[in-house]
Formats: structure tokens, C-alpha cells, sequence
């Protein structure tokens, strides 16, 4: 039986964060949900905590994370212009984590970021340059954080239901996927992550399968 774990999640008002805080909720797990807008979450449920805060505010994440097993952050950029909030709020909750003896982090990505792919590389450089551009540097302060972490780059989200049928694969896009999966099977890989951690430090691609086949459970 998987034990129970306490998440602390970054990002909960948004697509996947929403995803996450439900299957976590469901999975049994508790949630604390650090946002600006608690009033975003509705009203309040068994297993669910709201803290007001902001996400770029050190000090702010340093005195609501003790206690907790891990970090999910769902966080995305605002749009597709110059931004640095993805890694203003990675630089925030490492130096939290770190003060406060958290060691577990797990952490949204873009795919845009694998070499392969000559759709990747016009991306990369074109339309998607500053969101490549804000998430090559969270993922660079996490890679030297000396934290325990994982980041996922999914490719295109959609607002599908959960299916399971998508793969993983380590520092690359699986084979035989789409480059679509839904945000409920991103918050269900991650969330399987945290409860038998197999990619910890560990860059991983993950996209729905074009086969009808689906995960184990």
C-alpha cells in the first residue's frame, strides 16, 4: 500500500495543478495548495489546506513548507513573451526547500526543450523562444540545487480526460506518442512519481500513446 504523503503544491489554480490537487486528493494524500487566490480552490475539503502567497517570495514558501514530503509545481509562464516567473519561482522554492530541510521537488517542463525534432528547433527559436528560454534556466537552478528532483516536459496540454495511455521516457520524447497528452495524465505521472520515485534526477519526456494502451495502475 502506497503510504500517504503531505504535497505542497505550487501552481494549484491552473490546468494541471487543478488535476494534481484532485487525483492527490483522491489518492489520499494532503494537499497544500500555495496560491495567490485561495478563493480560486472553492470551498474547502477534507485533505486540502490553502496558504496565500507568492510563489517568487522566499521567504514566504520557507514558512509554509515545513512538513511537507514534496514539491509539485504546475507553475507555467503567463504567455508566450518575455518572462522569467517559471524560474523566478524555481530560484524562490529551491532556496525555500533548502532552508527548510525539503528535499523532494517535482517540476513541470516543456518539451520545446529536446534537441530532436526539426519542429522543436523552429519553436526553440521562433514563437516559443522566451518560454524556452525562462524554463532552460529553472531547469539549470534545479540541476544544481543538490535537491532531489524531476522534471517533466510534457508537449502540447490539453484539457482531456485521464487516460493512462501515455509513456515516459528519460531525457527524450518517448517513441510511438503524440506530441499532445492531457494535463490529468501529466498530474497522474507525477503524482505516481512521488508515491515510487524511479526518475529522481532525471529529465523525462512523457506524451499520450497513439496505440490504445494504457498504464499500469
Amino acid at each position: 500500500m502506497t503510504s500517504k504523503k503531505s504535497l505542497f503544491v505550487l501552481g494549484a489554480t491552473g490546468g494541471t495543478g487543478r488535476a494534481l490537487v484532485e487525483q492527490a486528493l483522491r489518492r489520499g494524500h494532503r494537499v497544500t495548495a500555495f496560491v495567490r487566490s485561495p478563493e480560486k480552490l472553492g470551498p474547502p475539503r477534507e485533505g486540502l489546506t490553502a496558504v496565500r502567497g507568492d510563489p517568487r517570495d522566499a521567504d514566504e514558501l520557507r514558512a509554509a513548507l515545513p512538513g511537507h514530503d514534496a514539491v509539485l509545481s504546475a507553475l507555467g509562464p503567463p504567455g508566450i513573451g518575455p518572462s522569467t516567473v517559471v524560474s523566478d519561482c524555481a530560484r524562490s522554492t529551491v532556496a525555500a526547500m533548502q532552508a527548510s530541510g525539503v528535499r523532494r521537488i517535482l517540476m513541470v517542463g516543456v518539451a520545446v526543450l529536446f534537441e530532436e525534432g526539426l519542429v522543436n528547433a523552429i519553436a526553440r527559436r521562433t514563437f516559443l523562444r522566451n518560454v524556452a528560454k525562462d524554463h532552460a534556466e529553472m531547469e539549470r537552478i534545479l540541476g544544481a540545487s543538490g535537491l532531489d528532483w524531476t522534471i517533466a516536459r510534457p508537449p502540447r496540454l490539453t484539457n482531456g480526460p485521464l487516460t493512462r495511455a501515455y509513456d515516459v521516457a528519460d531525457g527524450r520524447m518517448p517513441e510511438g506518442t503524440r506530441f499532445t497528452i492531457s494535463r490529468a495524465d501529466v498530474a497522474d505521472f507525477l503524482l505516481d512519481e512521488v508515491e515510487r520515485p524511479a526518475h529522481v534526477r532525471r529529465i523525462v519526456g512523457l506524451a499520450s500513446l497513439k496505440a490504445p494502451l494504457r498504464r499500469a495502475s
